[in-house]
């Protein structure tokens, strides 16, 4: 599910239930359900740290399968959001009110179609962001961005990244220079070389 039609937490309900679809149906598969590992960019990114943060907890677990968790091994988020006050932090004036307005996607996401941007629901904003719900069961995180990033403030990454470390949660933080939001450096070796071998750090036996 997505904004607008959807509001926080319920596509974050969706990511834990796809975790805890795998986790029952782990022999149907072949997979170990005790090493999973979650990946995702942007808006995946986000929910992917938000998975990350809440997990070893049954914060926003809903549905079926509850009989196992959604917890996961390890995750990377690529160029996510962090703090949805901050989105546009990086970049200037018109960019951050634009940020501020009632139909900017993260006022959507948290408010609904309700009038406010997202600083109108300070309580809503903070309860959707990973930052909260850091704690010792957190998953390692792997977080990049890219420093030409024209839609989410690369600083969002360093947002996450510093309170991770603060709360002494495995973590790492790269800066790809030159990239944007997506594209085609982030199909290079390099890149996608730091991301097998944190994955393979935390999922190889």
């Amino acid at each position: 599910r997505v904004a607008p039609t959807a509001r926080f937490p319920e596509p974050l309900e969706d990511v834990k239930s796809s975790i805890r679809y795998l986790k029952a149906h782990a022999d149907q598969f072949g997979i170990d359900p005790e090493r999973i590992g979650i990946i995702g960019g942007s808006a995946g990114g986000y929910l992917t740290a938000m998975a990350a943060t809440t997990s070893g907890t049954k914060t926003f677990d809903k549905g079926d399968n509850l009989q196992v968790g959604s917890d996961v091994k390890a995750a990377v988020d690529l160029y996510g959001l962090s703090d949805l006050t901050r989105i546009g932090d990086d970049y200037n004036d018109s960019v951050k009110k634009a940020h501020r307005s009632a139909g900017a996607t993260e006022a959507l996401w948290v408010n609904g179609s309700a009038d406010g941007g997202i600083l109108a629901n300070p309580e809503g904003a903070q309860k959707a962001n990973p930052i909260t719900y850091i704690s010792q069961t957190s998953a390692p995180l792997l977080l990049m961005h890219g420093t030409n990033d024209t839609v989410v403030s690369p600083s969002q990454t360093d947002l996450l990244f510093q309170a991770l470390q603060k709360h002494h949660v495995p973590s790492k933080r790269y800066l790809v220079e030159g990239a944007a939001h997506g594209g085609i450096y982030w199909n290079q070796k390099e890149v996608l070389d730091i991301i097998t071998t944190f994955f393979d750090s935390y999922l190889k036996k």
